[in-house]
């Protein structure tokens, strides 16, 4: 039954979000939740950039012209073009369903639905050095419950090199710190589930943060919680990797200055590149579903290698004492005579 306070564009939102993307297309939890925050971030445009109160905008004020000013603000506010096309394709995606529940208003959406991506060079892996890594994690005061709670977090998200949505589905049951070989189970992509090993640092971590504030917690409880007790969702995760990547670059000046939490995943798949771990191998550690994806973090390490290289490299001749080459008729004449 529809809301009869509630605008047209508001109703094509929750059905879109609670039956058209779970219930007829099949889509996984943790898509919806992409396609949900694409819609948060462009209502927030709306009222904080446009001054547009949420109780009337309605679908005839979703024009082209209103989304195409959302991508430059979001592209303004530092997003680089492949994000902006990411929000682009959610919002086409709401777009198509809304032309098919609001008949009046087609020809503009499918408007909306014409705007084309923009053209985004392959962007370059951003990742911590281990020394960065380990400030990072190391930041938050385990001696404090927020603390502690807060380093477990960081510690998951890198060790287990799992995705932002992934540690915040974790619950008690999917940690498992046998001595020897801990590993926790994430719920992924596709709604697959896979087990990844953890450290044995990081177990004991979780170990003590277990005892220490959910003893006695029910397995289907969830791991990181906030300051209610209740599930982390991912704004509280990056809030928490924001607060002490401040404190981190206070301590270290040279600490990147912009770091979001997909970087500590990178990071982990880095370091273990470096660390002669195949390829394959951490393939299945991220849960890729294609190498392709995985072969990225390849030219990040030869980059790494080569900038080593290049720094270790002795200068064993000074240029300045080179002949000249042009000089040398000899050598000359043969260059000449290959032409």
């Amino acid at each position: 039954m529809k809301n009869a306070n509630s605008t047209d564009f508001a109703q094509l939102v929750t059905g879109f979000l609670t039956d058209y993307l779970p219930l007829q297309r099949c889509y996984s939890k943790n898509t919806i939740l992409s396609y949900r925050d694409t819609l948060k971030l462009f209502l927030r445009f709306i009222s904080e950039e446009k001054r547009i109160r949420l109780k009337s905008f309605g679908t005839k004020d979703f024009t082209r012209e209103t989304v195409l000013e959302f991508l430059e603000w979001y592209r303004q506010k530092g997003a680089k073009s492949s994000a902006a096309n990411q929000r682009l394709a959610a919002i086409k995606a709401f777009a198509d369903y809304a032309q098919l529940e609001c008949i009046d208003c087609i020809s503009p959406l499918q408007e909306i639905s014409a705007i084309k991506a923009k053209k985004s060079t392959a962007r370059e892996i951003e990742f911590l050095t281990v020394e960065h890594t380990s400030l990072l994690i190391n930041s938050p005061n385990a001696n404090t419950p927020t603390g502690l709670r807060h380093r477990v977090a960081l510690t998951l998200l890198y060790d287990s090199g799992c995705r932002v949505q992934e540690l915040c589905d974790l619950t008690v049951g999917d940690v498992s710190t046998i001595s020897g070989n801990p590993t926790i189970r994430l719920h992924g992509k596709g709604d697959k589930y896979r087990t990844v090993p953890i450290s044995e640092s990081a177990a004991s971590l979780v170990n003590g943060y277990i005892s220490r504030q959910l003893s006695g917690t029910l397995k289907g409880r969830p791991l990181i919680t906030n300051r209610y007790h209740n599930k982390m969702n991912r704004d509280g995760i990056s809030y928490i990797l924001k607060k002490y990547a401040i404190e981190a670059r206070k301590a270290d000046p040279t600490f990147p200055e912009h770091v979001h939490c997909h970087m500590l995943r990178h990071s982990k798949a880095v370091h273990m590149l470096e660390a002669g771990i195949n390829i394959i191998y951490i393939r299945d550690f991220l849960g890729h579903e294609d190498i392709s994806t995985t072969m990225v973090y390849l030219k990040a390490d030869n980059r790494l290698k080569n900038e080593a290289i290049n720094k270790l490299a002795p200068k064993v001749v000074n240029e300045e004492n080179l002949p000249d080459w042009s000089k040398d008729t000899g050598l000359m004449d043969f260059l000449n005579s290959l032409g």
